[in-house]
């Protein structure tokens, strides 16, 4: 009976589902058809599927304590704040080490609300518990978070606090920073300039406030990707005008002769970035790219309407040039979404989340951006040359 009530309570928490799954009367009478026996033991229940999941982590935690006891090497660390849109914190911790076996394990430590502020102290603090909680204050390794500038003060404040003589430079030397994280800096910057994350609060408080002529001005700032972002936003923000939308883009797609493959309904939709993130806005822009003339014909569509609430405002109309910038703009972000999908894997054979495949994929993106640097001044170059503009003493001249 003991293992079936797990391997119920296991099929809730992997699959993510509510405590009540099992109250479904169809899925019990579903049950009851096909074994009588096996009924009697599921836990159909919420409260007795919380209470087996309780029981499950009691009987589990010795198992795992017993593992981080036993092991060939210190255990490293890594965790990560998350805010779901109910604004309640969560932080998830994970453990890394060598077993007995000599083979890598991965273990989750923690996965708890973070109360109180986000300061480097309080969180700090929550990581503290649980590694005194687990007893491997006395094997901590290494760490690796993201890399906002409060995370030093986070890990600096965890290793002197567990061990007196570690000294700043050892905590520097414990930190390891996310590569996806790395290469999401490096994307937003190119897109947004030095100091996105001002610039996605700034966004973040215009919404809360509801000020939206001030937010699309924001993002209207930020060139043909600003102005597509309020282009998509404008476009999803009404059901009718989403679905207006979709209707247009499949009778588009009717006037083709010759397709592979229908679409489905979710790729006749555009997609709207989740702020400055890079993965999101790259999606964005390259799906705005397969749909240019879809979109541009929409845009027009709506132009015709009297109601000046229902046109696309006229500063965020896409020309021919913001089109061209949009596709440059893809072409040098395709390669590093493309290496953030790769390496989020786990550090495991076939995972792409290993030091050497990491520091691969760092070669592979900076050779892109240097070709792509080099040759666009290449490009200037030559144009200004037709122009009669050459470059004298690191000034530019002209002549004629």
């Amino acid at each position: 009976m003991a293992r079936i009530r797990e391997l119920s309570v296991g099929y809730i928490v992997d699959s993510n589902l509510p405590f009540t799954t099992f109250e479904s009367t169809y899925l019990q009478e579903l049950f009851r058809q096909l074994d009588s026996d096996l009924y009697a033991q599921v836990p159909w229940g919420r409260t007795a599927t919380k209470k087996d999941l309780e029981d499950i982590i009691v009987s589990k935690k010795a198992a795992v304590k017993e593992e981080l006891n036993d092991t060939v090497t210190q255990i490293h660390l890594s965790f990560d704040l998350w805010t779901p849109p109910n604004r309640l914190a969560f932080i998830s911790i994970f453990g890394h080490f060598i077993d007995r076996r000599h083979l890598y394990q991965s273990r989750l430590l923690a996965f708890k609300r973070q109360i109180g502020s986000h300061a480097s102290e309080n969180i700090a603090y929550t990581i503290r518990n649980v590694v005194r909680d687990w007893g491997i204050d006395g094997k901590l390794g290494g760490s690796i978070c993201d890399n906002a500038t409060s995370n030093d003060v986070c890990l600096r404040n965890l290793y002197t606090t567990l061990d007196a003589s570690i000294t700043r430079a050892d905590t520097e030397a414990r930190r390891m920073r996310c590569f996806g994280h790395i290469l999401n800096l490096v994307a937003q910057a190119f897109i947004y300039g030095d100091d996105a994350a001002s610039f996605e609060l700034q966004s973040e408080a215009y919404d809360m406030l509801d000020r939206v002529e001030e937010d699309l001005e924001h993002w209207r700032a930020k060139g043909p990707v600003g102005k597509l972002h309020n282009i998509v936003r404008f476009i999803r923000a009404s059901p009718q005008r989403t679905e207006a939308f979709k209707t247009h883009a499949r009778e588009q797609e009717e006037v083709d002769s010759y397709k592979l493959a229908e679409e489905s309904t979710a790729e006749l939709e555009v997609i709207q970035n989740n702020a400055t993130r890079l993965n999101s806005t790259y999606m964005m822009i390259e799906r705005a790219l397969v749909k240019q003339s879809e979109l541009n014909s929409f845009i027009q569509e709506l132009g015709l309407e009297v109601d000046a609430s229902k046109r696309v405002p006229t500063a965020d109309v896409l020309t021919s040039d913001d089109w061209k910038v949009l596709r440059e703009v893809s072409h040098i972000l395709e390669p590093v979404y493309n290496m953030t999908m790769r390496a989020q894997g786990r550090g495991t054979s076939g995972g792409h989340g290993r030091l050497w495949e990491v520091m691969t994929g760092m070669e592979f993106v900076l050779e892109h951006l240097e070709d792509w640097g080099f040759s666009t001044r290449i490009k200037l170059l030559i144009r200004l040359r037709k122009k009669g503009i050459q470059l004298r003493g690191g000034s530019w001249t002209g002549h004629g």
